[in-house]
């Protein structure tokens, strides 16, 4: 631990190497007071808090560099996500210092954030917060106390008032792809047509949307969510025919996706729900219709800690194949009784005409 030296003044100080600047002169932080141990204390809890090589850089400039670091291999969702949280909710911190960031300066400033911000958005913030610093400083610790997550209990619509929702509509594909064969949003918009080989869709590129526009990427969300399915004949009668094997099956762009859909479900009476929704709803599903979780979690891309612990295969055995009709047999009744009764009110209606 560094000795305080007396100034003329009286006071007690203490100087902490903090690293170089841009011309490669050492920089230090002084720590002052009248009592000698307090001030050698702050000085040593400082630097033991910040043990390694310290950055003189500011924040706002590590961050940039952090993003453009990581943009080659990160999502361009993700860095929407950081370039966004830096502009919204970072901005006053563009200038100040990494060495003057400490883990009470976060502490402050994450109890200051639960006021008017939600847990989760809290945790995603500090997350990218704690990415810049160790970016920097590798030995930095930090021991912040952050709000606790709230679990949010949704009560989604039944499956067969969703399916008479989208019934016919523009949505229709994207819809019955994501709720009957749990496709994300960006798997459905990055199908196309060389993905389909008879019955079998090949899910391994994504369309998300980046700062720059539609980015397409030949790698999945994870590495479990490449992955092959049977299409039933339903949605295989859905797909429109095309002879360009590169087009889209699904030529929409997400904001048109999601306005389309929520438009069906306005009409049909049914209260708003995001699209991503109908994947929970294919879970709760397979869940109520008791498919082992190996084949669930396959069929629907997910990941856990025993499936990135082994080697992913794409199975297509009995079990497998029983899961899928399990599967499709349910949709097909909600269909069957879909147009049982779409013939019984025409007839009705003929009936009463006549």
């Amino acid at each position: 631990m560094a000795t305080a030296k007396r100034l003329p003044s009286g006071s007690w100080s203490v100087n902490v190497y903090i690293g170089k600047d841009k011309d490669g002169k050492r920089k230090y932080k002084r720590f002052t007071g009248t009592d000698k141990r307090k001030v050698e204390r702050e000085a040593a809890a400082y630097a033991d808090e910040h043990r390694g090589e310290v950055s003189t850089d500011t924040f706002g400039y590590a961050a940039r560099q952090y993003i453009e670091m990581k943009r080659n291999v990160l999502s361009p969702t993700t860095v929407c996500g950081y370039n966004r949280i830096l502009k919204n909710y970072l901005k006053d911190w563009d200038n100040i210092p990494i060495y003057n960031i400490s883990a009470k300066f976060i502490q402050e400033f994450v109890n200051d954030s639960v006021r008017t911000l939600s847990p989760k958005t809290v945790h995603n913030i500090y997350g990218f917060i704690t990415a810049v610093l160790y970016s920097v400083n590798s030995a930095i610790r930090l021991n912040i106390t952050l709000p606790p997550l709230v679990k949010h209990f949704k009560e989604l619509p039944s499956p067969d008032a969703v399916i008479q929702a989208v019934r016919g509509s523009r949505c229709e594909l994207a819809a019955m792809l994501s709720m009957w064969m749990s496709l994300r949003m960006s798997e459905i918009r990055g199908l196309r047509y060389h993905d389909i080989s008879g019955n079998i869709l090949t899910i391994q590129n994504v369309l998300v949307t980046g700062e720059g526009g539609d980015v397409l990427k030949n790698r999945t969300k994870t590495y479990g969510s490449a992955r092959r399915l049977v299409i039933p004949d339903y949605i295989m009668r859905l797909i429109p025919a095309s002879e360009d094997a590169e087009a889209f099956v699904v030529p929409l762009s997400h904001s048109q996706i999601y306005k389309t859909f929520q438009a069906a479900l306005k009409a049909a009476g049914l209260p708003p729900m995001p699209f991503h929704d109908l994947r929970h709803m294919n879970a709760s599903i397979m869940l109520s219709l008791g498919i082992p979780d190996k084949y669930a979690m396959e069929r629907g891309g997910w990941s856990s800690t025993s499936v990135l612990k082994s080697v992913y295969q794409n199975t297509f055995s009995a079990v497998r194949q029983a899961a899928d009709h399990k599967i499709d047999d349910y949709f097909n009744s909600i269909i069957r009784c879909s147009e049982k009764s779409v013939q019984h009110e025409n007839a009705t209606r003929q009936d009463n005409i006549g």
